[in-house]
């Protein structure tokens, strides 16, 4: 992609980012997902990202998430019974 391409496509970019705060505002979720997803388009064609690699990056979040939560629960303590007999 060329530079004068890219520019014009950074300021479309620029340009949803401030559709999508109003879009939040006004508490309209899917259209500001799907002005998401435009966004998301745009910056993986300047930036030269294959699917295949959002799709990698994706699975890599994934794992981490999973590898996190399973940490949490091998690290938890359940706190300690009461003795509801003595009272």
């Amino acid at each position: 992609m060329n530079r004068d391409t890219a520019v014009r496509l950074q300021g479309i970019v620029a340009s949803l980012g401030e559709h999508i705060d109003v879009l939040r505002a006004c508490d309209l979720p899917e259209a500001r997902q799907l002005l998401s997803i435009a966004k998301l388009e745009l910056q993986m064609r300047i930036y030269g990202i294959s699917d295949d690699e959002l799709q990698a990056f994706c699975a890599a979040l994934k794992r981490r998430d999973r590898a996190r939560v399973t940490a949490k629960i091998l690290k938890f303590t359940p706190p300690p019974k009461c003795d509801k007999s003595a009272g």
